[in-house]
């Protein structure tokens, strides 16, 4: 119950100060955001009641079998070291997460709902279909058990990543002079609104949601668009234009035929 409460209260914190920044320092104007909030937001409600469900059997299922089991376990580590290692496994489990599910053709069919916003701000940090939420709790579950993370290290991890996503998508900009020094370290509005290009090439880079070190090591890391911000389209990638006209349609979009991502 503690660990709901305090989701929650961050989650609530931090994107209503988002909330703030992108309507009083826009980077641009949110033309569709009545119908896209709609969206996204029942996407929101109809994931967490999923997890709701789901995430009780998992953890106790996980917690059973996770008894003086996983690496860490047999590793004599300090709880920090333990702790610092967990949090930067997982975020590295996040970026692999997503570049599968952008490489898979099944895992993209579930992965371009996120993708068909066809603008960014922070309420695009929810749009994810129910089926890509459980799958993803399933792969962090497993990655928990095998390393024996400890679960103060996971709800850290939950609310830096839940934050972060928030943080990258909203609809402002960082001052020049910051952004360069922050994306060095952690995915910024910038980096990440070139992930949501409709260009593959462009789409298929700044995987990251939290640390940007990733994106770096591994030489997916996109500094500018292709053609520069201003001409940067946001949408569905190897598509002219595409919206989901209802939640309907958004919840289908998985099993219907639509271009695959190359």
């Amino acid at each position: 119950m503690i660990d709901f409460t305090v989701r929650i209260g961050v989650f609530v914190l931090v994107f209503s100060s988002l909330i703030f920044w992108q309507w009083n320092w826009p980077r641009g104007a949110l033309l569709q955001w009545r119908q896209r909030w709609r969206h996204n937001f029942s996407l929101l409600v109809i994931g967490a009641i999923s997890v709701r469900v789901i995430q009780p059997l998992l953890l106790s299922i996980v917690a059973i079998f996770s008894q003086n089991f996983g690496l860490f376990s047999v590793l004599s580590l300090p709880f920090w070291a333990v702790f610092l290692l967990s949090i930067l496994l997982l975020d590295c489990l996040i970026y692999w997460q997503h570049r599968l599910f952008h490489r898979v053709p099944f895992l993209w069919r579930i992965h371009q709902v996120h993708h068909s916003d066809p603008e960014l701000d922070v309420s695009s940090a929810v749009r994810f279909h129910p089926i890509e939420i459980i799958l993803s709790l399933f792969i962090k579950a497993l990655a928990v058990w095998l390393l024996g993370i400890p679960v103060e290290a996971v709800l850290v991890f939950d609310i830096l990543l839940n934050a972060s996503a928030m943080f990258n998508h909203t609809n402002a900009r960082l001052p020049v002079n910051i952004e360069t020094w922050v994306k060095k370290l952690v995915v910024t509005p910038n980096m990440h609104r070139i992930h949501h290009s409709r260009v593959s090439l462009e789409a298929n880079s700044n995987y990251g949601f939290f640390l940007s070190i990733w994106d770096a090591f591994f030489k997916t890391k996109r500094n500018d668009a292709l053609e520069g911000d201003e001409h940067l389209k946001i949408g569905l990638p190897g598509t002219v234009t595409y919206q989901p006209r209802s939640l309907k349609e958004v919840l289908v979009m998985p099993f219907k035929l639509l271009r695959r991502l190359r």
